[in-house]
């Protein structure tokens, strides 16, 4: 026993300062664990692991013992000697036995002493925490396993709490099954921002402003020692607040070193240096980064140092769940680059970076890679790197990140690249920015002349991409006969891998020859297409299926579009489980439903669109709110129709996306004015500039006659003049372009503008105008959502008994309904009587009138009234719609 000599300072509990701050319930967790054998506090240096245990312990009545770990603690002999002695400066009898042992120099094995301890600690007369601090330093097999053993069959009186950087090699998978221990780790110990402000007052001696408590909390993410440095420099009148405080600070940089880097190997030390030039890392890019660094035997396949990394003794931290990216602390990845610096070349470092941005770009991390191709070439080879995944990154799915990608360039190295500005172009083609693009495409075929390099591949794409917007952009305008030129010159220069454009180009054809009066034409061009289309679904036919839903949309024909909603709907199960697509063609469904009045289908229909999980992402949530909106406002659900409209300007405000707020602003006034909140709409109205007029309408609303709406609600003379001239000129241009859909609604609202005038014989006529084209569609809701003015023309052409005349009874029909006027008052399906629900139960399962007069014994007559009174009272137009309406309110609960 004599050549082991005791250290009493080891078996000391360490000072606490009086400035500490304990995040959380940390104490109260501390104390809790108490009824388990073991207590782990795993986390990198610097989350204030020792003093937590330390302050707790001085806040406790129970019995306690410290040991303070180092290497030369690590042979089993000497950790079970330290042990005994920590365990007896509590209580000073403990552990004989074993003591005699140690005492008389037998040469014990570890699993003798295992034994040995745990009968020790099995008598121990009271309760007693030990501590084992900086257990990171035990490199021993051996007394990893004595640890392990007196685990294995715990004594009651006896709780360790084991303190150290990275997990012990422990059997921690058993402790965890057994529920034998408790864990606090670095999350647990990161300091919130209230607790940063806190530490930081405490140190400095004084109240911090915003801009230092701001950086700190950016740059220490919690980190308790980064934040005391940080106090530390704001103390000693170092400005701590701007940009100087980071990992190459004195204090920060010192702390690394002795603290961090200290005794680390060479080859982890370069490792390191290395990785600091990365966001995040994995296995295979540590690899690929390291390269010659390390030898086969010390880093193979990147395996060895990620492990290194990863084990937690480092300021190195998981990104995700997945545990297959880490990242370094902000300040020590600072520190890092500094020391990358110092160590390394410029020309050295470069090859890091081209190094990296080879590999990301393989694994298709383009922004990643971007921004170190621009570190280590220039921005020129940077641009080429993005150039190189045009075609992928020209889809609607991608925007965002394309957007990304070119905001890491320099901004005169897209301004100069005819490739990344046609990049450009189409980001603002599909965030809805058309007036912008005209310009672009003159700068990019100017650039294009000029240049004398340009392969032939990107010849063809450049030609081809242009052509395809130019194609769109004179459909917006109404020049049809250019658009279809212009689209089927695209095609001739675009390549078959480029779908994007393609798509583009073959919808412009289409749309453009319906323009022109050639529906059959524009239809076929469509199936062409769809016949022609390479793949993926996600790519090519789905957006051909949609563009052709919206030709049938504005043709008005609302069978053919529910044909082809079916057929959309089919290719999105077949696209690999495409919730997008699913959503879509639910989008075209609810439209047809909402229109013919069966509000029930539509809601059922387009409820599940917005769950879609790919929704958000084709864009097309808005205009599934909008429909949805108008539904609950039909149904009388007011306040939850305003909900939804209101929830998403304020997305599309959030999120900058100004086409679309553009849209739903119109929506909320539309909607206003249905509410009889005129004054919101004319507020609107005031803000609104109609110009310019596209004729191309797809969706389900158009702002321009939002507003011819509001200045024919405001009943001044100029308004009505206002909205006179606006919806004239929107009839001529939108007869001409053959688009039908809001061809009706402009000469409903001539009708509805001449009856407030008094004109009621005009009015008639415009009137009959209208229905006549909306009968073939069935549509209904159109005339309904324009208001109550209708009701007298419309009254008066159903007298006159003409070919229109059943359609006008259907709206009528739909007018008259008392809960339509009064919004909200009357409660869907309340007051359906005992037989009605009888009867409504045997519609679900689709017995007919014949079946359902058999079964309750009643007439036909009686069935045929009753069905009528269910059809009224749940607001439904078919047995089907009524069945729908009735399980969607819970009515048929037992199905």
């Amino acid at each position: 026993m004599s050549s082991i000599q005791i250290v009493r300072s080891k078996l000391q509990r360490p000072r606490v300062s009086r400035d500490l701050i304990v995040p959380g319930d940390l104490l109260a967790r501390l104390e809790t664990a108490g009824s388990r054998p073991l207590t782990l506090l795993v986390a990198p240096a610097g989350y204030g692991k020792t003093a937590l245990v330390a302050h707790w312990l001085e806040g406790r009545a129970g019995l306690a013992a410290w040991l303070s770990l180092d290497q030369t603690d690590s042979d089993p002999v000497v950790f079970a000697t330290y042990l005994v002695a920590a365990v007896r400066t509590a209580i000073p009898e403990a552990c004989a036995e074993t003591w005699e042992c140690l005492e008389a120099g037998r040469q014990e094995s570890p699993a003798q002493l295992a034994g040995s301890l745990s009968n020790d600690f099995g008598v121990l007369p009271a309760p007693l925490v030990v501590v084992l601090d900086d257990y990171q330093r035990i490199d021993s097999p051996q007394t990893h396993a004595l640890l392990d053993a007196i685990l294995a069959r715990p004594a009651n009186a006896l709780h360790l709490v084991v303190i150290a950087r990275r997990d012990p090699p422990l059997s921690l998978g058993a402790l965890r099954v057994r529920q034998a221990i408790d864990e606090i780790r670095w999350r647990d110990l990161q300091l919130g921002p209230r607790e940063t402000a806190l530490l930081l007052e405490r140190c400095a001696g004084h109240t911090v402003d915003s801009p230092l408590l701001d950086r700190v909390q950016t740059c220490a993410e919690g980190w308790p020692v980064g934040v005391r440095l940080a106090a530390l420099a704001a103390r000693h009148g170092d400005d701590a607040g701007d940009a100087g405080f980071g990992g190459s600070s004195p204090q920060v940089w010192q702390y690394f070193v002795e603290e961090v880097m200290a005794g680390q190997s060479a080859v982890a030390r370069e490792g390191l240096y290395r990785t600091s030039i990365l966001e995040r890392f994995c296995v295979p890019l540590c690899a690929a980064l390291l390269g010659e660094v390390a030898a086969p035997a010390q880093c193979p396949g990147g395996h060895s140092f990620f492990d290194f990394v990863a084990n937690g003794g480092l300021l190195c931290f998981p990104v995700g769940e997945s545990g297959k990216w880490y990242r370094h602390h902000p300040l020590f990845r600072e520190f890092l680059q500094r020391q990358l610096a110092v160590h390394s070349s410029p020309a050295e470092i470069a090859e890091m970076h081209r190094r990296a941005a080879l590999w990301l770009e393989t694994q298709g991390l383009l922004e990643e890679a971007i921004a170190h191709a621009l570190a280590a070439d220039g921005a020129t080879i940077a641009g080429q790197l993005l150039a190189r995944h045009r075609t992928p990154l020209m889809e609607r799915q991608q925007r965002q990140r394309l957007e990304h990608c070119l905001r890491i360039l320099p901004a005169d190295t897209v301004e100069n690249s005819p490739l990344l500005l046609l990049l450009k172009a189409w980001l603002l083609h599909h965030q809805g920015r058309h007036v912008e693009i005209p310009t672009l495409l003159e700068r990019i075929e100017a650039l294009h002349e000029c240049s004398v390099d340009a392969d032939a591949a990107a010849s063809a794409f450049l030609r081809g991409g242009v052509l395809a917007l130019r194609s769109l952009q004179r459909y917006l305008e109404g020049s049809a006969e250019l658009a279809l030129t212009t689209a089927e010159l695209a095609l001739q220069h675009l390549p078959d891998d480029c779908p994007p454009a393609r798509v583009i180009a073959q919808a412009v054809i289409a749309g453009a020859r319906q323009m022109c009066g050639d529906l059959p034409g524009a239809r076929q061009s469509i199936r062409d297409a769809l016949a022609r289309a390479p793949g993926p679904i996600d790519e090519c036919q789905a957006p051909l299926v949609a563009a052709l839903c919206f030709i049938d949309w504005m043709a008005a024909d609302l069978s053919a579009l529910q044909w082809t909603a079916n057929q959309y709907c089919r290719i999105g199960e077949i696209a690999s489980g495409d919730a997008g697509g699913l959503a879509l063609g639910r989008y075209f469904h609810g439209l047809v439903y909402y229109q013919r009045n069966e509000l029930a289908l539509a809601e059922a229909t387009l409820l599940p669109a917005l769950a879609a999980p790919k929704a958000p992402r084709l864009g097309y949530r808005t205009e599934v709110s909008f429909v949805l909106a108008a539904v609950y406002q039909a149904l009388g659900q007011a306040d939850r129709a305003r909900q939804i409209i209101d929830s998403v300007c304020a997305h599309l405000l959030r999120t900058g996306d100004g086409p679309a707020l553009f849209r739903a602003q119109a929506r909320q006034a539309d909607l206003a004015l249905r509410q009889g909140r005129l004054d919101e709409a004319r507020e609107w109205a005031r803000n609104f500039d109609p110009d310019p007029i596209h004729f191309g309408y797809r969706f389900s609303n158009v702002p321009q006659l939002t507003l011819a709406r509001v200045w024919i609600a405001e009943g001044s003379g100029e308004g009505r003049e206002q909205a006179g001239r606006l919806l004239q000129l929107l009839e001529g241009e939108l007869a001409a372009r053959c688009n039908v859909r809001f061809l009706i609604e402009v000469l409903a609202l001539q009708a509805m503008l001449q009856q407030v005038q008094g004109e009621t014989t005009a009015a008639c006529e415009v009137l009959a105008r209208a229905v006549a084209l909306a009968q073939p569609g069935g549509f209904i809701r159109l005339f309904v959502d324009l208001g109550q003015e209708l009701v007298p023309p419309l009254k008066r052409l159903h007298l006159a008994r003409g070919s229109s005349a059943r359609h006008v009874a259907h709206i009528l029909s739909a007018f008259d309904d008392e809960w339509l006027v009064s919004a909200g008052r009357q409660q869907v399906g309340a007051d359906l009587t005992r037989r009605e629900l009888k009867i409504l139960k045997l519609l679900a399962v689709r017995l007919s009138n014949v079946e359902i007069s058999e079964e309750l014994c009643i007439s036909r007559a009686t069935v045929k009234r009753h069905t009528q009174n269910i059809y009224r009272k749940l607001r439904a137009s078919s047995r089907r719609e009524a069945v729908v309406r009735a399980r969607t309110l819970n009515i048929l609960t037992d199905g």
